[in-house]
């Protein structure tokens, strides 16, 4: 045990404790003449009287001279601590890193103030626990981890100007990383005392490094005081919005669209009741009461009917509560306009169904199509359409196929139905620039009804069949397919429509950011029933809209914090880049480019809502920026739960008392009271003795001259 004193340069006045012993030598030096009638009574008080009156004089010195001692040890501020040190030595400089914990879930309200405020208060606190000469680093421990200040020198204009700096955000904790950082600064530091300060709410998910605790127990670390102040919730009534799924993969114009939303009960033993509204566009479109059960994660279910296309803005938010920030998710979802069609066929006399097939489509203005011969493909600029359907054609010379292949993985769709003679070494060279097969032969026998294969599976899970069978049985009337093609896939490719012997009739392959369907029989009635049944309305439809709509770039996610990227080829002049979010707030973008390709960053993404990325006065897509749903969990870590993560770190809970915790922490137990007690009692004593002593020598020095 060390005794150390915090305000050592007032131990100089313990020369104070000499006085009393000062005026007692000069008392003794002074002999006063007293004119007295006889002195033959006093003579009898002699001997046994001295003896009395020098221990009293004595005893008084010693008591006046620690009275003396014990006031000036006080204002020394003595302390007693485990471990060596410098008796007389100050306190020496500390660098010290703050981690301030802001994130989402500080946000809470209760009726006597918010947490963020509970926060700002326990960093005022702190201010009293430092200073002249101490350097001081601030961190804000969410994600990203922020620097409010760096190894600046202690004043209180830094603790004022942090404090306005400290506002609520919609960001994630991340205590790990802030932790890594903080260790690593104070590893390399000059000076002997250093410390970190975590002021959090410790969430159960902001502390998940295991590796932390075998830091904390490195040599390097051990001289690294930690301490952990905890920012306690009191309000577990709080519902949040976790997630919100578009369910409809083909999202169309006056059709039916399915929207779910999660919401999740954090209070472990009410029901709770919240009115949930779905908005579109800024639009309150539907809204139900729903009752959540505690601590589960429940569905609603709204679906509605689209009247607007293009690129829309969604949200389903819930009613106030405690936590507001939780209490609203974003969505996007792009409906086309228009899908612009080219349909290649060969030159000459050519029936094809496809136009009439189509039809539906063309009368309501879902799709812009049009018709050429394959000669004149190269007079075509590709870009300007969704889709192209190659038709009957036997051969597919290069140079178009390397435009198709451009095509596709830009993100354009290429449906292909064979010719009925078609060139074998063309198509394998087709099969293999899209992944589609590996080999190809002829089947069956055109015009043959006696012998033929039908339709037996269907892959309905694929957003082309989303709601078209009612049984879900995925069955359709019996198809005959008279001949054809037989293919075998590639592992990659899929199989949407398979024949009775295996082999496939429409096959799927995604390449880059497109997609090809391949039809392995002609649509005609010679080779096959399928034109003439009313199933092929809706797979042409479908396969169609899906394949045009797959360079469409909706959807787009991120969380706060994070960054966002997205590239886009096949832009023009001017290159004008913008973001535009809520309220119509307009961000430039500079653009990186490579190639013909443009990519776009968005870093900025602490607030969340829909943002829009223009170029020019265009739309390239929306990107929803969302709160992390674990800042909306009720799981904390306890004093117990820290000390096992944080081997050696101190966990002070009572944020009234925090500069006394930290500096007994520092220097051990203080003393000063004691030695004040001590003195007090010590000056009752003198007075009882001095006055005491006075009465008994007066009384018999009274009872002698009576005598």
């Amino acid at each position: 045990m060390t005794l150390n004193f915090l305000n050592p340069a007032i131990l100089w006045a313990l020369l104070a404790a000499s006085i009393p012993l000062l005026i007692h030598l000069l008392n003794r030096r002074k002999i006063r003449r007293i004119p007295f009638s006889t002195v033959q009574f006093l003579k009898r008080l002699e001997k046994k009287q001295m003896r009395n009156l020098r221990i009293r004089q004595w005893l008084l010195l010693v008591i006046r001279t620690l009275i003396i001692a014990f006031l000036v040890l006080a204002f020394a501020r003595p302390t007693l601590q485990s471990g060596s040190g410098n008796l007389l030595s100050e306190r020496n400089p500390i660098e010290a890193v703050i981690i301030l914990d802001n994130s989402l879930s500080l946000n809470e309200v209760r009726l006597s103030g918010s947490l963020l405020e509970q926060l700002r208060q326990a960093f005022a606190a702190l201010e009293e626990v430092f200073q002249t000469g101490d350097r001081i680093t601030i961190l804000q421990g969410t994600l990203p981890v922020q620097q409010l200040a760096m190894q600046e020198n202690f004043s209180s204009t830094l603790w004022e100007r942090i404090l306005q700096r400290l506002q609520p955000t919609y960001l994630k904790s991340d205590l790990d990383n802030a932790l890594r950082q903080a260790l690593q600064q104070l590893q390399q530091s000059v000076y002997s005392g250093r410390e970190i300060y975590i002021l959090s709410d410790f969430q159960a998910g902001a502390l998940q490094d295991k590796a932390l605790a075998e830091l904390m127990e490195t040599g390097e670390q051990r001289g690294i005081k930690l301490f952990t102040i905890p920012i306690a919730h009191a309000n577990a009534e709080n519902i949040s919005v976790d997630s919100v799924e578009v369910v409809n993969r083909l999202v169309e114009v006056n059709q039916p669209l399915r929207i779910k939303a999660f919401l999740y009960n954090h209070h472990p033993e009410k029901h709770l009741t919240t009115l949930t509204s779905l908005k579109i566009n800024g639009q309150r479109v539907a809204q139900q009461n729903v009752d959540l059960p505690p601590e589960r994660l429940t569905e609603v279910n709204f679906q509605i009917t689209l009247t607007e296309d293009g690129y829309l803005s969604g949200e389903v938010e819930t009613e106030s509560d405690a936590l507001q920030e939780d209490n609203r998710r974003y969505f996007n979802l792009h409906v086309p306009r228009q899908l612009q069609i080219l349909h290649l066929i060969p030159e000459g006399q050519f029936r094809s169904f496809v136009p009439l097939i189509i039809r539906p489509a063309r009368d309501r203005g879902i799709f812009d199509y049009r018709q050429e011969p394959v000669a004149n493909w190269s007079a075509q600029n590709f870009a300007a359409f969704d889709v192209i359907v190659l038709e009957g054609l036997n051969q597919i010379p290069e140079t178009l196929l390397l435009r198709l292949q451009t095509f596709v993985e830009r993100g354009g769709g290429v449906v292909i139905i064979p010719g009925e003679d078609v060139v074998v070494p063309h198509y394998r060279e087709l099969f293999r620039r899209f992944a589609l097969g590996d080999s190809i032969a002829s089947r069956g026998v055109p015009g043959r009804p006696d012998q033929f294969l039908t339709v037996k599976n269907i892959l309905r899970e694929h957003p082309v069949f989303e709601g078209l069978f009612e049984s879900g049985k995925g069955q359709v009337s019996p198809i005959e397919v008279y001949a054809g093609y037989r293919v075998k896939p590639k592992p990659t490719a899929e199989v949407l429509v398979q024949l009775s012997d295996r082999s496939p009739l429409v096959l799927q392959s995604q390449v880059r950011e497109g997609v090809v369907f391949l039809f392995t029989s002609p649509l005609q009635p010679r080779w096959t029933q399928l034109p003439l049944k009313g199933f092929v309305v809706p797979l042409l439809y479908r396969l169609i809209y899906f394949g045009g709509t797959r360079k469409i770039a909706d959807r787009q996610a991120v969380r706060c914090g994070e960054i966002f990227q997205q590239q886009f080829s096949g832009l023009e002049a001017p290159f004008n880049f913008s973001l535009r979010g809520n309220g119509e707030v307009e961000l430039k973008l500079t653009p990186r480019f490579s190639g013909s390709s443009v990519l776009l960053e968005f870093r900025d993404t602490r607030i969340p809502g829909n943002y829009r990325l223009m170029h020019n006065d265009n739309i390239l897509s929306i990107v929803s920026v969302n709160p992390w749903k674990e800042e909306s969990e009720y799981t904390f870590l306890d004093g117990d739960a820290l000390q096992e993560l944080l081997p050696g770190s101190e966990y002070l809970a009572d944020i009234t008392v925090l500069p006394d915790q930290v500096q007994k922490s520092r220097f051990g137990k203080e003393l000063w009271t004691y030695f004040l007690i001590a003195a007090f009692i010590l000056l009752l004593l003198e007075m009882a003795v001095a006055r005491t002593g006075s009465k008994k020598e007066y009384g018999e020095l009274l009872s002698a001259t009576e005598v």
